[in-house]
């Protein structure tokens, strides 16, 4: 007895021997760690993104956290969640222990909040970004929520048609980027939208300016840079359902997402399809043909190991678009009345007609990346299909042209003390091609893009700067008109900031160039889209910018803001020019010219107060100012948008339970007139815009957001409407209400 009751406890000391060992080896190969907060009470689900890798956890009660691979020294973890300080953590080997602070005023948006970003360190450089984590249901399109920042405007009409301004400038040179690929869908015309919606998107990071050399040269106006919500570390599923509904386009959407890892091999996987009719005006009218359809699918997989991890990602994007407005002769003469209906006819409105914008876009990337403690070795292989199709007739198309555009990129990350140091180059080929139509506003061309870069930072003590230069060699080429010709230039940054006291001050310089487009050089033809019959320029040079950048900020327990002005000359400026000739007798004759010397100066500033006795409430409210001028003319910048002040009250009610609302908020917008037009640019009217937007609870992991746009029905044309100038101006929707459902899993 005595022998078999030792014997049990040997065996029991050996399990407990072996569990230990067992346990320790599988903590010695995992990365982990704990979050507190002041008190040292553990902090339960919070944000652990790994940048570097794309990957995120979360903690548990405890607030313990792990990651079933070691992580190299130097990469960076960023810790998050909402009513807490967001911390920025660089690893250094062994257990992570992380204290987070409660927090009532957060500027994430204007660059308050420390974080991680593909775009660079946004201490040194001047990057801002919003979340687009329930984009689809909070906002009615993707580019609506990113012109809520300051010095950011919407070019488009509707929903169906909307692109970004940023201080001013658009179409080419401001360069988008979905998960490191740029997007190539003829962004060079107003009449074609961003290519793509919020599907799968976590956050959108942009720089005002060319600071970002490791995406190219080219972003003269600025860089928008999407991205997809990370892989999750987690063996059980995790995903959503969600549907909405807005009344301005009888708008239906839907949308699912779906992630899953197992043994280092991640899946996310998402789907959405939206369907429009025409959208009402504040007369109770519908704008002819403003409606639009979408569908999307996109998947990712990633497959890590210790040093290794490979990324695959595939997005289609398909969209019909109607373009509205649309209009033959002397467009000041035309009828608004005859361009819109009296009534909506379901389903016949939710159909196709003409003209209209048959768009298809694939995308694929492959992101090769190998770490160790002190090396990051990145290697992107993308391609990018665009296929439009614009129909004004129903059976042959007016344009039918496919972009295909491929990347090849390699960047080598060195950390080195207090210095980081990325050195890098690409390669990217562009291919325009077209097929049968009735007309060709671009000749089948192709360009070839070799570029070079280095990137030095240096940070330490609350003082760091930035230093990068690159250079570009393009070779444009087409055969149908005879043309190649090869542009270089070099670019390059320069900046320094200084934090003390919750004070950070950032200086920026870049310098940046822009080679001119096929359609700027080769254009010779009727575009519908535009209602104008545009004309190239084979002698135009490379466009060439220099943007100094001040920004200041300050923030406390209680109130925040921010100041930001800036400056920008440019040289060689191209642009498409109204003159006094009708083809026709109809469209007016454009040409594509050149400005020795453009300039545009302003600042942003943005203020959020927290009142210290009602902990729920916030105020936030920004101003832009923008002044453009092209000095060869002495003559105002054409498409010069208005000045802005865009105020938001939120109450977050999400630790009460009245009525299972979590968050109550309100948006105003005052638009001041824009009286500093160009040579045929009217001016416009100011105006005032009131949003509405409830947020409910009512049971676990759903979300529903309902709310009322332009509540006071007011009869607004922006001054970047691109249908401003038919007739009187064509109004954007009036009053509208919308409801969204979203159930977590």
């Amino acid at each position: 007895m005595f022998l078999e009751s030792v014997q049990n406890v040997f065996k029991m000391k050996l399990k407990l021997i072996l569990i230990s060992f067992f346990i320790s080896c599988m903590v010695f190969s995992q990365t982990s760690g704990v979050v507190i907060n002041l008190e040292g009470d553990p902090i339960e689900n919070v944000s652990v993104y790994i940048a570097d890798q794309d990957i995120i956890t979360y903690t548990n009660y405890l607030g313990q956290f792990s990651f079933s691979n070691t992580i190299p020294e130097n990469s960076f973890f960023e810790f998050k969640k909402y009513g807490y300080s967001t911390k920025l953590h660089k690893h250094t080997g062994g257990k992570i222990n992380i204290t987070l602070q409660k927090l009532h005023v957060e500027l994430d948006e204007v660059g308050i909040v420390e974080q991680s970003n593909k775009l660079g360190d946004s201490k040194v450089l001047s990057i801002e970004t919003k979340s687009l984590k329930n984009n689809f249901i909070t906002s009615s399109s993707l580019v609506e929520s990113i012109n809520k920042l300051p010095g950011i405007n919407t070019i488009g009409s509707g929903l169906g048609i909307q692109k970004i301004v940023i201080r001013g400038l658009s179409g080419l040179r401001v360069v988008s980027y979905l998960n490191g690929m740029k997007v190539n869908n003829q962004q060079w015309a107003n009449d074609h939208g961003i290519g793509f919606t919020d599907l799968g998107l976590s956050e959108v990071e942009l720089i005002k300016g060319a600071s970002s050399l490791m995406y190219g040269g080219e972003a003269v106006g600025g860089l928008v840079f999407f991205k997809d919500s990370p892989f999750i570390e987690s063996k059980i599923p995790s995903g959503y359902i969600a549907t909405k509904f807005d009344n301005s386009h009888f708008m239906f959407g839907n949308q699912f997402g779906f992630k899953w890892s197992i043994n280092n091999f991640f899946i996310n996987l998402y789907g959405q399809y939206d369907l429009a009719a025409d959208y009402r005006m504040p007369n109770n009218t519908y704008l002819f043909n403003s409606r639009f359809r979408n569908k999307g699918l996109k998947f990712s997989i990633a497959k890590r190991t210790d040093n290794t991890q490979s990324i695959f990602r595939y997005q289609n994007n398909v969209d019909e678009v109607g373009i509205p407005a649309h209009a033959h002769g002397d467009l000041s003469e035309i009828d608004i009345n005859d361009l819109s209906s009296s009534e909506l006819i379901l389903p016949d409105d939710y159909e196709a007609t003409r003209p209209t914008q048959f768009i298809s876009n694939h995308l694929f990337t492959l992101e090769n990346t190998i770490f160790n403690n002190q090396s990051k070795y990145t290697f992107f292989l993308g391609h990018f299909i665009n296929h439009l199709q614009e129909y004004e007739k129903w059976t042959v198309p007016g344009f039918d042209i496919k972009t295909n555009n491929s990347i090849a990129r390699f960047n080598l990350k060195k950390f080195k003390d207090n210095f980081t140091f990325n050195v890098g180059s690409s390669f990217e080929y562009l291919d325009n091609k077209n097929s049968e139509a009735t007309d060709t506003l671009t000749p089948d061309a192709n360009s070839k893009d070799i570029g070079f870069y280095s990137i030095l930072d240096f940070i330490n003590n609350g003082v760091g700067f930035n230093l990068g230069v690159r250079f570009d060699h393009k070779n444009v080429e087409s055969n149908d008109v005879n043309f190649e010709n090869s542009y270089s230039s070099f670019s390059s940054s320069a900046g320094f900031f200084i934090e003390k006291n919750n004070h950070i001050s950032r200086l920026t310089y870049s310098s940046s160039f822009r080679s001119p487009h096929f359609s700027e050089l080769f254009s010779y033809g009727l575009h519908h889209g535009t209602m104008r019959f545009e004309i190239g320029n084979l002698d135009l040079k490379n466009e060439k910018s220099h943007q100094f950048d001040f920004k200041h900020q300050w923030s406390s327990q209680h109130f925040a803001f921010v100041v930001n002005p800036f400056f920008q000359y440019i040289n060689n400026f191209i642009s498409i020019n109204p003159t006094n000739d009708f083809y026709n007798n109809n469209y007016r004759i454009y040409n594509y010219e050149q400005f020795k010397d453009v300039i545009l100066y302003g600042f942003e500033a943005n203020i959020h107060y927290h009142p210290h006795v009602l902990h729920n409430l916030h105020f936030e409210q920004s101003y832009s100012f923008l002044n453009a001028r092209n000095l060869d003319q002495d003559v105002y910048l054409t498409l010069t948008p208005a000045n802005k002040i865009k105020s938001s009250i939120n109450l977050d009610l999400k630790q009460y339970s009245i009525l299972k609302i979590s968050n109550i908020s309100l948006y105003h917008m005052f638009v001041f007139n824009q009286n500093n037009v160009s040579l045929y640019e009217s001016p416009s009217d100011s105006y005032n815009l009131l949003n509405f937007e409830l947020v409910f609870n009512p049971f676990k992991n759903m979300t529903i957001v309902s709310g009322i746009k332009n509540i006071l029905n007011k009869e607004y044309v922006p001054h970047l409407s691109r249908i401003k100038e038919v007739g009187a101006g064509v109004p954007e929707p009036g009053r509208s209400f919308n409801i969204s459902v979203k159930y977590d899993f």
